[in-house]
């Protein structure tokens, strides 16, 4: 009977312990919905709610739906971004460029992120607002713009998630090019955009691809376009000045209406002595689907695109 007695006590006094245990977890996850937490940015250190329920979100709306968070509205250049699933697109308004404050206010965000700082005063009537600088070093790759909006939105799950499957999408269209002989390891790459009489070049962080052809593939950067990258991202450049352009590989874009300048510098007699021109590997690219868009999500989506592009393009 004492035997009973003790392991009926010592049942009970484990159906106890659960129960705080399971109240305990029940307090952390509401103090984590109804919580707040303070967040560094440009304009200073900013107290946010950790359960987001709907933000505005300028430039890195792709980071933010990347990360689960209920993107409503954004500027009009990241709206255009055709590789977000249609489930979070339907909820994303163009909001203008900059965005508009009276449009914003009708949807009565929780959180506003913006870069543009003449606008944080209108905003911050609004909702809390993050202030980003683009230039900054903490957001040069998706890497580090993931691993700093994770701790904005409180998703590092989503963040380690995202990574896990992108590198292994990453491993298998890396794989199609070494099969066909082409080791990305060993070569570089330039990318160029017209844009009406005017080239531009770009680093590895500024859309065109950039972060799919070298987080993703594993390109290299040519000696140019990695002083481009260390420079802002940028670069109007001439004909000329890519005479001596050491990349193996080029990528180009351009819009529709641009057309006959590509034609044009095809049949340029600089432009046809350029070592990738000469060796048949430029590759040109959909100007719609790369040209602004280098968020995490398109840069995954882009990875099966470009290979595609290299494969057929330079006759593999």
């Amino acid at each position: 009977m004492k035997k009973f007695t003790s392991l009926l006590l010592a049942g009970v006094v484990i159906l106890g312990l659960a129960a705080c245990s399971n109240n305990s977890s029940s307090s952390k996850e509401e103090e984590k919905d109804t919580g707040t937490h303070k967040v560094e940015a440009k304009n200073g250190t900013i107290e946010i709610p950790n359960k987001l329920n709907k933000i505005v979100v300028q430039n890195y709306s792709d980071e933010a739906v990347t990360l689960g968070q209920n993107v409503i509205g954004t500027d009009t250049y990241a709206y255009a971004n055709p590789h977000l699933p249609k489930e979070a697109t339907e909820k994303i308004k163009d909001l203008g460029a900059p965005m508009n404050a009276e449009k914003i206010a009708e949807d009565k965000p929780d959180l506003i992120i913006t870069m543009d700082e003449d606008q944080v005063d209108n905003y911050k009537k609004i909702a809390p607002t993050i202030l980003l600088d683009y230039n900054d070093k903490a957001f040069k790759d998706i890497d580090s713009r993931l691993e700093y909006f994770s701790k904005l939105f409180n998703a590092e799950d989503k963040k380690d998630e995202f990574l896990k499957e992108f590198d292994a999408t990453a491993k298998k269209e890396t794989a199609r090019l070494t099969d066909k002989g082409i080791d990305p390891s060993k070569s570089t790459v330039a990318i160029i955009e017209l844009s009406g009489n005017k080239i531009y070049s770009y680093g590895s962080n500024f859309g065109r691809g950039g972060q799919v052809l070298t987080r993703g593939l594993g390109f290299k950067q040519s000696k140019e376009m990695q002083e481009i990258t260390d420079a802002g991202g940028f670069k109007e450049v001439n004909v000329e000045s890519l005479a001596n352009l050491s990349a193996d590989y080029i990528f180009i874009d351009f819009k529709n209406t641009d057309k006959s300048q590509y034609e044009a510098l095809t049949k340029n007699p600089v432009w046809q002595k350029i070592k990738a021109v000469q060796d048949k590997k430029v590759v040109q690219m959909d100007f719609d689907q790369v040209y602004y868009f280098a968020g995490p999500t398109a840069t995954e989506k882009l990875l099966p695109v470009y290979v595609d592009a290299i494969l057929d393009q330079t006759n593999k």
